[in-house]
């Protein structure tokens, strides 16, 4: 992959196209067959960094992964909490895996395990503290190696099981946050419920969670509102299929939204277990076509896009896409919701402001999202943007047409061949520059 990238935008096209499996389920299920007993066969398994990375760590704990011919991949589990290797203590490497990083990390620490647990400089920064200090009031043996309440982290020596009982979250940082605890739970020695008095960001991510959990044989659910309820009954392997990422399906259905052409997601639909797949009723909101069944998503641009007032606290990961969209929008338009996204894989609303700043926009930054006033001619063509190494960003600034996008090798950690997707729709110049 070059340094840059130097894009157009497309003539009208007509596509029909199935994003990568979806990041979010591949890691929880690959971890939950992990715990499983028995074998489990995951088809259409996302083949990116993030997913690499939780395979790596469920290697080096013992864990047998198979692949088979057919793109499948075999789990056998280890029917119950994780085992570390005899000998050193191993070092777990996430990246900048988040769903590794506590997903991962809250199983660890229900396990009898003796591990350290660290990322890259970036994850460094993304707060932990939430999910660590529930975790040792539950009885997990949890270590800083550096700042407390971020990684590095030492887990173990192997302690006894998680007690249960009750964990309180206020105001949670993330919704993996949540999750991890869920996750851990159901290994725990008795019953835990998990009250969230102010609720959950990103909840669709949440009850992802306890959907895989519950494929898997588990027990897990919502007792009302803010509490959840995790039985610690054993999981069990089985054959499980991963849908097409929702997240990376809203760049193409951007494009189509944004350039009067049409894009066809099959197998991804309404009955989702992703909060994303709803981001085609913004697009509808914004003047596109949209036409989604339980199982198929269809968007066809019909014009200039309008701005709006959106609140995406169900789908912050939508921001970028939907503020690269803004950028070419009539009128402006305000984003809420999404605070959150000061702590993923870059400040992303810092990010998207400053990008959107260079191409002419008026952008505002306030706590909880953006407000942005498109530029009265069109984004200015030509600019260079930049990515912060973080693969929404990239993908989303590519929406804009005439730019060029530096650092694009930063999609692998979850769409490995985006650009080449771009590149047949004839949006990449030979010349980068």
């Amino acid at each position: 992959m070059p340094d840059a990238i130097r894009l157009r935008p497309p003539a009208p096209f007509d596509l029909e196209l199935s994003p990568p499996g979806s990041k979010s389920l591949s890691n929880r299920a690959l971890l939950l067959a992990a715990l499983a007993e028995g074998s489990t066969t995951l088809t259409g398994l996302l083949e990116a960094d993030d997913t690499r990375h939780m395979r790596a760590c469920l290697t080096a704990l013992g864990v047998s992964l198979r692949d088979a011919p057919d793109g499948a991949l075999t789990v056998e589990g280890h029917a119950g909490r994780l085992r570390s290797p005899a000998g050193s203590i191993p070092t777990l490497f996430v990246g900048t895996a988040g769903t590794v990083a506590r997903l991962l990390g809250a199983a660890l620490a229900a396990s009898p395990v003796h591990v350290v647990l660290d990322g890259t400089p970036r994850m460094r920064e993304r707060p932990m503290a939430q999910l660590l200090d529930a975790l040792t009031v539950q009885g997990a043996r949890i270590s800083p190696r550096g700042a407390p309440g971020f990684l590095p982290v030492e887990v173990g020596p192997a302690g006894p099981a998680l007690r249960g009982g009750t964990i309180v979250l206020t105001r949670p940082d993330s919704s993996q946050i949540v999750s991890g605890v869920v996750v851990a739970a159901t290994l725990a020695a008795a019953p835990t419920r998990i009250e969230l008095p102010e609720g959950t960001p990103a909840r669709p991510y949440v009850d992802m969670t306890l959907a895989v959990i519950e494929a898997f044989g588990g027990v897990a659910a919502w007792e009302d509102d803010r509490t959840l309820v995790v039985e610690p009954v054993p999981l069990r392997g089985r054959a499980y299929t991963i849908e097409p990422d929702a997240s990376a399906a809203s760049y193409p259905l951007g494009l189509a939204a944004l350039y009067g052409s049409r894009c066809r997601i099959p197998a991804l639909g309404r009955a989702s277990l992703q909060g994303d797949v709803r981001f085609a009723e913004i697009l509808g909101r914004m003047g596109a076509q949209v036409e989604q069944t339980e199982h198929e998503t269809t968007v066809q641009g019909r014009g200039p896009l309008r701005g709006g007032d959106f609140d995406l606290t169900d789908m912050p990961d939508m921001t970028l896409t939907l503020a690269a969209l803004a950028a070419h929008a009539q009128g402006p338009t305000r984003i809420r919701g999404v605070g959150i996204l000061r702590h993923h894989e870059s400040d992303r609303l810092a990010a998207m402001a400053t990008e959107l700043r260079k191409l002419g926009a008026d952008v505002g930054e306030h706590p909880d999202g953006l407000s942005i006033e498109p530029p009265s001619d069109g984004p200015r063509r030509g600019v260079e943007v930049d990515t912060y190494d973080d693969h929404r960003m990239a993908m989303a600034l590519s929406l804009v047409g005439d730019v060029i996008v530096r650092d694009p090798g930063c999609v692998a950690k979850t769409w490995p061949e985006y650009f080449s997707v771009l590149h047949k729709l004839g949006m990449v110049l030979a010349d980068a520059r």
